[in-house]
């Protein structure tokens, strides 16, 4: 299921409670799939399920995120300016391989979760979905170029975690980041391959964040 509204950084969850979330909201307002919206002093939306305890998952297997681009518009104040260039689809699907890969070798990395390609009662689905990626082509770029650039790796980074037996969703979790980093001397394709690099770095130390945080009772 892709969520155009979001895209997730996640930061660990234990027990039904996520690193830097307090108690679940007083209104103990309910998502549509099930999710219990919870206060958090790190993103800016936090969904988790009733009674999850992420220390009953040994191993993720990772889907493949979804990117969605900022809308382009041309410049209010100058109606003659040209309205800049939306990525081509031979750049989408090359950015989408370069994410691709740079999540599955981070996740290989991780300290606590073991990588997989098949679903099992002790693995995690786990998607890191890029939502409002900043993202152009410049009149004087040529557009069959292989690679676009994200301006300063700005996306939303949504993060939603799901059981692979039941495909249930377990945790949503949604703030905006930058990979910033300075592109001087670089070709577009290191950058993005830099920026992408980044991206799965923030996803894979989070999760193992939240793999190493002691549990805690659910207030659900």
């Amino acid at each position: 299921m892709k969520h155009p509204l979001l895209v997730t950084i996640f930061l660990g969850f234990a027990c039904g409670v996520s690193l830097g979330a307090t108690n679940v909201a007083p209104e103990f307002e309910m998502s549509f799939d099930g999710l219990y919206r919870r206060q958090s002093n790190v993103f800016s939306e936090l969904w988790v399920r009733k009674q999850f305890d992420i220390h009953d998952y040994h191993k993720v297997m990772l889907a493949p995120p979804f990117i969605q681009y900022r809308p382009l518009m041309r410049p209010q104040n100058d109606a003659n300016a040209p309205k800049p260039l939306a990525p081509s689809k031979p750049q989408q699907e090359a950015l989408q391989t370069t994410v691709n890969a740079a999540f599955r070798e981070e996740l290989a990395k991780s300290k606590y979760f073991k990588l997989v390609d098949e679903p099992g009662p002790d693995v995690l689905t786990v998607r890191g979905d890029l939502v409002d990626v900043v993202s152009y082509v410049t009149p004087n770029t040529n557009p069959t170029d292989a690679v676009t650039v994200p301006v300063a790796g700005e996306a939303i980074l949504v993060i939603e975690l799901y059981d692979s037996i039941s495909n249930s969703i377990m945790v949503r979790a949604s703030d905006r980041v930058a990979a910033k980093r300075e592109a001087e001397g670089e070709t577009a394709d290191q950058v993005v391959h830099a920026t992408a690099t980044t991206w799965a770095r923030i996803f894979r130390e989070r999760l193992d964040e939240a793999a190493s945080i002691p549990m805690e009772p659910a207030h659900l």
